[in-house]
């Protein structure tokens, strides 16, 4: 059986919850029914922990040193936001060395791989050999990271660890067999930014998981407010989105009851709206519960890279979506049939013409959901993916035997 190493500066959680956590688990839970998969990721709680999720799947992840946690400080004194979605990531990349506990699990898992892949640039140091050897290197995109960084990083010496990370990843795409981007539009992006080998760029997009939902709750009519949904992690893009809803949408849309849930609402916790419930990180089963019961979901997002799950998962769910161009990005859906296209502008005047048209909401919901379901599902991605993989192998083993 074909053997592969992941490396990753974040863990999975079990069950995963939140956008790359969901693909980190997913995509790879579905890839071990074809292959060995071996998760080596970095955490910041102090013990290593090893978790064995069937006999070809399994993560170890091995806790930060302290080189990086003084690293991590040295940004936190210079002000390097946002915080919890940059330091853990900059701070492997700065490391001049691996961590020597990191280092000792990638030379026992190196040697008996035929494939690695890389997650992010930000651990590309850690494969130290990387450029050396013959063992094909994947490129496993989530996004453009040095595009995202451009847009988001700020603080002292932001600019010149933008640099840093763009190098890291134009060396990775340059020089990684494949490389996997999560949209047409985001492989175009590889090529125009690092003349990457448009041969060498595959599509891996985001997916869901179709049987996991909950049957809807129907309903004819609103007897009470409409329920608005919003749920994401704690990543700039989405604490965004938070102060968008809490600040412009809800005095607009009075006749609406907003929910967020996820780590981005944490952040806006002195939220006077009555019609705003922050419920913080929930659990998988409130989840569920959540996309059941909701009338709309909406995703008013105005910055990204890559496809965006949540938006995927609303569709998958058939919960009615409205959307921004950005929130909806890659995944080809048409405006009026798939979702309700809405402007930073136009979102709270689209929002209350919606919101009481049931037979509407329904038409479009059910129209999404066949659409995604058909196509992005990580069981359809995972065999995609794996045809390339499988192809890669043999041409490295045919020429291995030469």
């Amino acid at each position: 059986m074909i053997k592969v190493l992941v490396m990753n500066h974040f863990p999975t959680i079990y069950p995963p919850n939140t956008g790359g956590v969901l693909r980190y688990f997913h995509l790879y839970n579905q890839l071990s029914k074809f292959y060995d998969i071996t998760l080596l990721s970095q955490k910041y709680t102090p013990e290593i922990e090893i978790i064995n999720y069937s006999n070809t799947f399994r993560e170890f992840r091995i806790p930060t040193d302290d080189i990086q946690h003084k690293i991590d400080e040295k940004l936190l004194n210079e002000g390097i936001e946002p915080r919890f979605s940059t330091h853990a990531a900059l701070s492997c990349a700065l490391m001049t060395n691996p961590p020597p506990l990191f280092l000792k699990y990638y030379n026992q898992f190196y040697r008996r791989s035929d494939i690695l892949i890389h997650e992010s640039p930000f651990l590309l140091k850690y494969d130290i050999f990387f450029g050396l050897d013959n063992k094909p290197r994947i490129y496993n995109s989530h996004n453009l990271e040095s595009e995202f960084a451009k847009h988001v990083w700020i603080g002292r010496n932001s600019q010149e660890y933008i640099k840093h990370v763009t190098h890291l990843e134009e060396t990775l795409v340059q020089k990684a067999t494949l490389v996997f981007a999560t949209s047409r539009e985001e492989k175009a992006n590889f090529i125009n930014t690092f003349n990457a080998d448009p041969m060498k760029i595959k599509l891996a997009p985001n997916g869901i998981l179709p049987e996991e939902w909950k049957p809807r709750v129907n309903k004819s009519t609103y007897d009470s407010k409409a329920k608005v949904f919003f749920i994401g992690s704690m990543h700039q893009p989405n604490i965004d989105i938070v102060n968008f809803i809490v600040s412009e949408l809800a005095d607009k849309c009075p006749n609406v009851d907003f929910i967020i849930a996820g780590q981005c609402s944490i952040e806006c916790s002195n939220v006077f709206n009555q019609n705003v419930t922050l419920l913080g990180e929930i659990d998988k089963k409130q989840k569920l519960e959540l996309f059941s019961e909701v009338d709309i979901a909406i995703n008013p997002a105005f910055f990204g890279t890559g496809t965006k799950i949540k938006t995927l998962e609303f569709l998958s769910a058939g919960i009615p979506l409205i959307s921004t161009e950005v929130g909806v990005k890659g995944m080809r859906l048409i405006k009026g049939t798939h979702y309700f296209h809405a402007t930073r502008e136009n979102f709270a005047q689209i929002l209350n013409e919606v919101s009481r048209d049931t037979a509407l909401l329904k038409m479009v919901a059910d129209n999404g959901k066949k659409y995604v379901n058909h196509l992005y599902s990580w069981k359809a991605i995972a065999k995609k993916i794996e045809r390339q993989l499988s192809t890669l192998h043999n041409k490295v083993s045919s020429i291995s035997s030469i």
